[in-house]
């Protein structure tokens, strides 16, 4: 799959059997968590040798049951229903899954095992309750070598223990195939069958294989909360009490008995849904302060080359020292090119102006020069880190950000990337004659052009000859997705299509992947990146990271820079590029800079952007032709509910629109939003040119269910281009809004 389009039966695959997430609107289960007993033994990390003891811990217990982790689909007459993930138990041929995963029992089901093979399977028995959640899988294991895993008990586990999770994020990745992915967490605790956990999960890892530190099986993934530490599975124990009955295809359990009747429902306003009650403390989580004080000593050498880098006063992303003349690597997709005012902290804390020189465009990456002297850099291009490994995020305090593990083998991101950019075609191989009648110019033909998508909405069409997409020559689907990923979401793309044998520039502005069902994969605390793909060979960790503290240097507990972290990707990964491809960048970029004599141009947003051209009395402005600024803001396409710009929870992020007025006059202004009642009444403001509109939400039935809401009006003097600008009024209380888009109707 590529980056242009969403296959419907990937669509569905992860959809249907999702972790269900947590929900305000409505309470199926909540569990309370007592407090560590008295015979809690602190597993905290309290120096660099008892990190290391982990790191070995944590690489042998993977290295010892990932064989007995599988991928599963589960099918129906039309193909593919749904997919998640599993255990084998038994080299006789059970596997342990989620309830949910499974359905109902007797559906067919094939099995990706570790190294991409497959077999065929059928669906048995379950137990489905809210958060108890469990189910099991039965196929012929004749001519495998099977690796089973030893089931545990939650007499062998106890509060604060560390454990490492697996599954299949967001489908199962087959060309190539992708392992089951490693993630590392801590048991937070325990209640009436349910282990409350940390490690990172989301949609497709639903019934993967939560394990201790010695191999054994304590729990199957069941659900993921809000954010990346608030999530939960049902313990070894609870399903081993209903083993016999799975095994003889009982499916038992409220949620199994709506699921067999037919409705259960999946999507939309009323799902079924469950919340988890964390624990209140923060003294078990991975994260804590007392572990990131144990391993202060990895960060010592990387401390001098770790920056923070802010646009118009606010920071965007961390850098890294690039060369001691002055010279900083950041983020490229998050350092806007319309504004004059960057600056660099420095890690003494002195605040300097930067200029940006050079950009690696596939990497993402930009090389911005400041007037200071800085430390050498010295990355570590000798080795890289193996499964396992625990990698440590600088910060620019002196101390270590964040912590985790890496998560595979060296990996070029494919289907899972969820929130990579998205033009909304579909697409095949122009034949010959198809060539030949258009001066044998390589190109594709576009099969499926949605009209609410951008490339729709740009004015692309089915049938349209496409010779080019961002500079890049495109002959197949593949091609169109390696182009697409190059860019991020809200960037503004050129297609050229050929029309009566002349090259068309169609300007389109990309947008962030269509999401139907499951936990988001950008939170509020911990959201995406802009541009999450099309690195190439990228080191995936589950180190739980913001948009704005990626670009610093990533080390090992050894304290060697063993790679540049460029993308958080979803809630249970972030990206790093590794020393020696971040090297080489280097070498490229300021071969660029040295023959340059001034910085790259800034580009005026008036001419930078895709203009909304007026077309009658009433102009709308959607929320998918919106440019995001910020960090936490992000579009959203959710089946059967209205695109919007969701997640504002964060003061300084805002939403603007370049629109080319035709005709001067005055025009009635109206917001169309949604907001639940307990976050309505804040305050926004709406800027155009030297007027500013003040609005405040109203409450909606829920967030999915949109109102228009009347804020004024402005005057346009002249006809031309200008920019609106929707922003916070102030502090937050909760969610500013989900803004579906802007109306301005022309009134004189």
């Amino acid at each position: 799959m590529d980056s242009g389009w969403i296959p419907d039966g990937f669509r569905f695959s992860y959809n249907h059997s999702m972790l269900w997430l947590i929900s305000h609107a409505i309470l199926l289960s909540a569990l309370a968590f007592d407090p560590p007993t008295p015979l809690f033994v602190d597993q905290s990390i309290k120096d660099i040798a008892a990190a290391q003891a982990l790191e070995v811990r944590v690489q042998n217990a993977q290295a010892k049951v990932r064989g007995a982790c599988v991928g599963l689909e589960i099918l129906d007459t039309l193909g593919p229903k749904s997919s998640g993930s599993g255990t084998i138990i038994s080299k006789d041929g059970w596997i342990m899954t989620a309830g949910h995963v499974c359905g109902i029992p007797n559906l067919d089901v094939t099995i990706y095992f570790m190294d991409g093979t497959t077999a065929k399977g059928k669906t048995a028995g379950l137990y489905w309750d809210g958060l108890k959640d469990c189910g099991m899988i039965r196929f012929d294991p004749i001519g495998r070598d099977l690796v089973a895993a030893e089931l545990g008990s939650m007499e062998e586990i106890e509060e604060g223990d560390w454990i490492i999770s697996f599954g299949h994020t967001y489908g199962i990745e087959k060309d190539p195939f992708r392992p089951p992915v490693l993630r590392l967490g801590r048991m937070l605790g325990v209640n009436d069958g349910v282990i409350l956990m940390d490690a990172p999960l989301s949609s497709g890892d639903s019934g993967g294989g939560v394990f201790d530190l010695d191999g054994r099986l304590v729990g199957i993934n069941s659900t993921a909360g809000q954010e990346p530490s608030q999530n939960s599975a049902t313990t070894i124990d609870f399903a081993k009490s209903r083993m016999t009955d799975m095994q003889q295809s009982a499916a038992q359990g409220k949620d199994a008995d709506l699921e067999r009747e037919g409705k259960h429902e999946k999507s939309g306003p009323n799902q079924r849904q469950v919340v988890i009650q964390m624990p209140s403390g923060k003294a078990l989580y991975k994260g804590e302060e007392k572990n990131l004080q144990g391993i202060a000593h990895a960060v010592d050498q990387a401390i001098l080359m770790t920056v923070g880098v802010f646009v118009d006063g606010k920071i965007v992303c961390y850098g890294t020292v690039a060369d001691a003349s002055g010279f900083i690597l950041a983020k490229a997709s998050e350092v806007r090119k319309t504004s004059k005012d960057l600056m660099i902290a420095l890690p003494d804390g002195l605040m300097v102006s930067g200029k940006r020189f050079a950009v690696d465009q596939e990497l993402d990456l930009v090389l911005i020069k400041t007037s200071e002297e800085l430390e050498v850099p010295n990355f570590f291009i000798d080795t890289t880190p193996a499964v396992g490994a625990l990698l440590v995020t600088v910060g620019r305090d002196g101390s270590p950000l964040a912590f985790g593990v890496r998560s595979l083998d060296e990996y070029r991101p494919g289907r899972s990337d969820v929130t990579a950019s998205y033009l909304g075609v579909r697409v095949r191989e122009s034949s010959p004659e198809e060539r030949s009648q258009h001066g044998d110019r390589s190109g594709v033909i576009l099969m499926q052009v949605p009209p609410g998508m951008p490339a729709g909405r740009a004015g692309l069409r089915a049938g349209d000859f496409v010779t080019r997409i961002a500079g890049i020559l495109v002959a197949t689907q593949a091609d169109l997705g390696e182009a697409v990923r190059k860019h991020a979401a809200g960037e503004v793309i050129e297609v050229i299509r050929l029309k009566d044998d002349q090259e068309e520039v169609i300007r389109v502005r990309l947008a962030a992947r269509p999401r139907e069902f499951g936990p988001p994969p950008s939170t509020p605390n911990f959201p995406a990146s802009k541009r999450t793909s099309g690195f190439g060979p990228v080191i995936q960790h589950d180190t739980t990271l913001r948009s704005d503290q990626i670009g610093g240097p990533l080390v090992d507990l050894n304290g060697n820079i063993v790679g540049v972290n460029i993308a958080r990707v979803d809630r249970t990964k972030s990206y790093a590029l590794s020393s020696a491809v971040v090297k080489s960048a280097i070498d490229r970029l300021m071969a660029q800079a040295k023959d340059r004599t001034e910085p790259l141009p800034i580009e005026d947003p008036l001419m930078s952007g895709i203009a909304i051209l007026q077309d009658g009395p009433l102009i709308r402005l959607d929320a998918n032709s919106a440019e995001i600024i910020g960090a936490t803001l992000r579009f959203t396409q959710v089946e059967d509910t209205p695109s919007a710009l969701d997640a504002w929870v964060d003061s300084n992020d805002s939403a603007r629109w370049l629109v080319e007025f035709t005709k001067p006059g005055d025009y009635a202004v109206t917001i169309v939003q949604s907001c639940a009642e307990d976050c309505a009444g804040q305050e926004f403001e709406v800027s155009f040119a030297e007027t500013t509109l003040k609005g405040k939400t109203e409450a909606t039935a829920d967030w999915s269910d949109f109102k228009s809401v009347g804020i004024g009006s402005i005057h346009v003097e002249a006809i031309g281009r200008a920019i609106i600008e929707v922003r916070t009024g102030g502090w937050l209380k909760g969610p500013l809004m989900n803004l579906h888009g802007i109306e301005l109707k022309r009134t004189s």
